[in-house]
């Protein structure tokens, strides 16, 4: 696959743009590049503050990163999980097929000039008596921050959570249920089997999170379409708004009005407005954010990795960012019973996943 060929959506209005090198080398790049640092600074907030704290002493860092979970995702296996994935759909037998096809390539990809990152976050519902249910919940979105050292370049790649792929042990079902059966290293190991990509580390984040830190930002203003404020809001206008923590989580769990793609816009526009107040808040507003967002995240970094990575901050905000969604071009959903199944062409999918994340290189492969 050629260069020129890759395609995204762009976040603004949703139609198909040249990328890759094109963009870099787009009279507007520049303009553009400021907007997509700000959805990085969203994700490399915690490794920013966390990089401030560094000169308070070391006792203060090892406190805060006490505050996050380490390990893979807890929780036990809902028993009705397997009666509520259950798929039929027409033409089921050539998906299956497909797949098969696909996981008979069994070589993983990776190169060491890419560090590739899965950022997750989990809808842990509402709480009963206060508390969340103990069952492991699906992966309500997953974004590949992949770093390409060699290139100078970060690639962010949604992975759209109703794709239909294998899951190891559990049979074909859409890749969000992954987490539900077996965690994050479960979903690490459907990516890796499905897409063919090493997946380095995982950082999963309880949406609640968002929720808290929207609230503690005093809330953040979003632009919307009159459809998305009438759902939201139950305003009948379209303009911005203010939105709190709730109805910020609303916004961006919204997709009964169009689709599970145009949702991962809604999320894009989301980061962009945290992102911004973040960058105004004060020293003690990061701290208390902190204090109330890192017991929800968990992760496989180590604290020694951890730190390592505050010190390349820096170094990755000068990068320029290419945003990418895969499937790479939009692709009919199937529907039954309400449940969106995303159908993809492996062959072609993981043609353009590789040409991505590892263009002009010769990746290494290993056996899945």
């Amino acid at each position: 696959m050629s260069e020129n060929k890759y395609q995204v959506i762009d976040p603004d209005n949703d139609k198909y743009k040249l990328t890759a090198q094109d963009i870099l080398n787009d009279k507007k790049a520049q303009k553009k590049k400021k907007r997509r640092k700000k959805i990085l600074i969203a994700f490399l907030s915690i490794f920013l503050v966390f990089a401030i704290i560094i000169g308070s002493g070391a006792y203060i860092l090892n406190d805060y990163m006490n505050k996050m979970n380490y390990g893979d995702s807890s929780g036990e296996v809902n028993p009705e999980i397997d009666k509520e994935e259950s798929l039929e759909f027409e033409e089921q037998g050539d998906a299956d097929e497909d797949i098969r096809a696909n996981l008979d390539d069994n070589m993983l990809w990776y190169h060491e000039d890419v560090y590739n990152v899965l950022l997750v976050g989990i809808d842990y519902g509402d709480k009963k008596n206060g508390e969340f249910s103990n069952y492991l919940n699906r992966s309500d979105s997953m974004i590949l921050l992949s770093i390409n050292k060699k290139d100078n370049v970060i690639n962010m790649v949604s992975l759209s959570r109703a794709a239909y792929v294998s899951i190891p042990g559990h049979g074909n079902r859409r890749l969000n249920a992954a987490h539900a059966y077996g965690g994050a290293k479960l979903l690490i190991e459907t990516i890796e089997k499905n897409y063919k990509i090493r997946i380095d580390k995982y950082v999963t984040i309880n949406f609640e999170g968002f929720q808290s830190v929207v609230d503690t930002l005093g809330g953040v203003p979003i632009t919307m379409t009159a459809e998305e404020a009438r759902n939201v809001l139950g305003k009948s206008q379209a303009g911005t708004y203010t939105l709190d923590g709730e109805d910020a989580m609303a916004y961006v769990r919204l997709r009964s009005i169009d689709s599970d793609r145009k949702r991962t816009g809604r999320q894009r526009n989301m980061l962009n407005a945290m992102a911004t107040k973040l960058r105004g808040a004060s020293f003690s507003q990061l701290l208390a954010l902190l204090d109330t967002f890192l017991p929800l995240v968990t992760t496989n970094f180590t604290k020694t990795e951890l730190v390592e990575q505050m010190t390349k901050v820096p170094g990755y905000l000068s990068m320029p960012i290419h945003e990418d969604i895969i499937p790479y071009s939009a692709l009919p959903l199937t529907l039954r019973n309400g449940t969106e199944v995303l159908i993809l062409d492996w062959e072609a999918t993981n043609a353009h996943t590789h040409d991505l994340l590892y263009p002009g290189m010769v990746p290494q492969t290993v056996k899945n």
